[in-house]
């Protein structure tokens, strides 16, 4: 399996009544302080579309948004370009990128105590539908991949890879999920850099 477009997604736990408005804020901080690693480009508003990204940070390797789409409202990560040479590293490499970013973005004094992550379990989502698509025969092909890595993600926890039951032309979206784990915890096993 060979899928450069995709994106992961953390959901946030129940109880986040947060003002999205405080992101804006948030993220346009990080870009003037070079707060993760990378091209920091831009901040957009998107929280007029229905189910839709909400507040995004642009980077140059991948667009963060915290996202209201594909099953409720979270930290959505999708990947433009990156390292990695197989299908594991990269998925692997965008998870580590995912969880660097919702940990600050919790500790940050503006969000801390109101945002959780839900680190147990994530969402896989294709962007390439030639490649991967909404079918059984996707599943089938990315599941081995997603297992491996969630291995590495959640190690010595049973983990389970369903694929969502969404409309066949929706993005193949599959859930990963290990239990109750926080986002310290998988930053720790990712090396993520908090």
């Amino acid at each position: 399996m060979n899928i450069e477009r995709f994106c992961v997604k953390f959901l946030a736990r129940p109880g986040t009544t947060l003002d999205d408005a405080v992101f804006i804020e948030v993220f346009h901080e990080w870009i003037r302080r070079h707060t993760l690693p990378g091209i920091l480009l831009d901040v957009a508003d998107y929280r007029h579309v229905p189910d839709g990204p909400g507040i995004m940070l642009i980077t140059h390797e991948i667009n963060f948004a915290m996202d209201y789409s594909e099953g409720g409202f979270g930290l959505l990560a999708q990947r433009k370009l990156g390292q990695g040479t197989t299908q594991q590293e990269r998925i692997l490499e965008l998870v580590r990128a995912t969880v660097t970013f919702g940990a600050l973005l919790e500790a940050d004094p503006r969000v801390a105590g109101q945002l959780s992550l839900e680190g147990g379990a994530f969402q896989f989502l294709s962007n390439d539908r030639l490649a991967l698509p909404n079918t059984a025969d996707g599943f089938a092909a990315i599941r081995p991949d997603l297992e491996a890595t969630a291995a590495v993600i959640y190690p010595g926890q049973a983990v389970s890879v369903a694929r969502l039951d969404n409309d066949p032309r929706d993005r193949l979206t599959l859930v990963v999920q290990a239990g109750t784990v926080d986002m310290q915890t998988v930053a720790g096993a990712v090396g993520a850099l908090v």
